[in-house]
């Protein structure tokens, strides 16, 4: 009796446990089916982060339990901090609202940033869609072919203010040696027509991703070299030195992962704090999924996007190792970001052309016009950078229609306008 009473027992502990997971996912789609998720994205449409965002927002609902549906919303500002801030004090904090921030939000209290309202180790990081690497990169006719050669020679390179093309060099110079000398004032996608006109020699903190989709003639046909990578994780893909094993010294490892750390981060997406465990977890699993899905990377790699999945798990360990970071640390990142050499100015020259404006794309994203040669141009324009008069007076992108007569300034064509007024 002692024995079948015993037995009895484990058959049933057996049954709980095994009815346990079920019904947890079974909770899970319960509470999603029939429920829309509403992804906050903190950048700009059209942006990088809005396109991973929004390709991603196709797939994601369907390794949820329950298959929500997913809503895509823009939330600019401050470099993603008021879609942060939204997220962590706003948002309902049920499992319906993923923010899609920039990479830099996870570490911008260690630097004393003002206008946060978060504690980034309380919100359920699900993961990121790609380790952003950046490269340096040399014309091939600079006689700067290599790392070694960065630090022997002088390369002049094109730098668009206080970010990666800046900031990137500087640390390398102050940290590693090298030789890289700014030219300062282009407009990022500026700094490759820069190179291709021999104004500068390079450009220091470009995304890999952002490489391949603009220029994959350049790394076809070998016009230019990769100098070294920068993350914390390293990307085979790319045969060039690994910033992160060019450290001599412990106290330098220190200060480049934290200065590179945000390129691991990628495309982050996280929910609020206080979201369900399971609810989070099924997010995080779903996460993972979605990202392996051929589908999204077939369509991610036709504009030139990769995936290299950042899970939720390693994130949450990463910034909560970084947060501990010393002060001192802290302080000499902070410090090698700030370029010590002369920084010479750009001479940028720009082209006025006027036409007839034929279509309006994506509200205004970038607007074709017809010049006065028959060549129809397509220029992008910017929310933030691109400044549109419409008869005399200010006006946004989404203002312009078919049919305006306007007068496009920008570096070239198919390049982003600085300036477009109509009449």
């Amino acid at each position: 009796m002692f024995r079948k009473s015993m037995l009895m027992a484990a058959m049933g502990a057996a049954a709980i446990v095994g009815f346990a997971a079920p019904a947890a996912a079974d909770a899970v789609a319960d509470f999603y089916k029939g429920k829309k998720i509403t992804f906050i994205i903190g950048g700009t449409p059209g942006g990088g982060y809005d396109v991973y965002a929004r390709q991603f927002a196709r797939f994601y609902g369907n390794y949820i339990p329950g298959k929500p549906g997913i809503i895509s919303q823009n939330m600019q500002g401050a470099g993603s901090i008021r879609a942060a801030n939204f997220v962590y004090n706003v948002a309902k904090k049920d499992g319906t609202v993923i923010g899609a921030v920039q990479r830099t939000i996870p570490i911008l209290p260690l630097y004393g940033k003002s206008g946060l309202q978060y504690d980034p180790l309380k919100f359920n990081w699900l993961g990121s869609l790609n380790n952003e690497v950046s490269v340096c990169v040399s014309r091939k006719d600079s006689n700067i072919a290599t790392f070694a050669d960065s630090q022997a020679k002088e390369l002049i390179i094109g730098g668009s203010g206080a970010n990666d093309t800046e900031n990137f060099p500087a640390v390398l110079n102050n940290l590693l040696g090298t030789k890289f000398k700014i030219v300062s004032g282009y407009k990022g996608p500026d700094i490759a027509l820069a190179m291709e006109r021999n104004e500068v020699q390079g450009r220091c903190g470009w995304s890999w991703t952002s490489l391949k989709n603009q220029h994959p003639d350049w790394l076809k046909n070998g016009s230019i070299n990769i100098i070294v990578q920068l993350s914390v994780e390293k990307l085979d893909e790319i045969k060039a030195p690994f910033v992160m094993e060019l450290a001599k010294t412990e106290e330098q490892r220190d200060v480049l992962e934290l200065v590179f750390a945000p390129q691991a981060f990628g495309r982050p997406f996280m929910m609020p704090p206080g979201v369900p465990a399971d609810r989070v977890k099924a997010a995080r699993d779903a996460f993972s999924k979605a990202a392996a899905d051929k589908k999204l990377v077939a369509d991610l790699e036709k504009v030139k996007f990769d995936v290299s999945l950042v899970t939720g798990d390693r994130m949450q360990s990463l910034i909560a190792k970084l947060l501990k970071t010393p002060p001192a640390i802290i302080d000499k990142a902070a410090d090698a970001m700030k370029y010590k050499g002369e920084r010479l100015k750009a001479k940028i020259v720009e082209l006025n052309e006027t036409g007839t404006v034929t279509e309006v794309v994506k509200q205004g994203r970038s607007v074709k016009v017809k010049m006065a040669d028959g060549a129809v141009v397509e220029a992008p324009l910017s929310r933030s950078r691109s400044k549109v008069t419409i008869a005399g007076k200010g006006a946004k992108r989404e203002d312009l229609k078919a049919g305006m007569n306007c007068t496009l300034t920008y570096a070239e064509r198919g390049l982003e306008a600085s300036k477009v007024v109509c009449k």
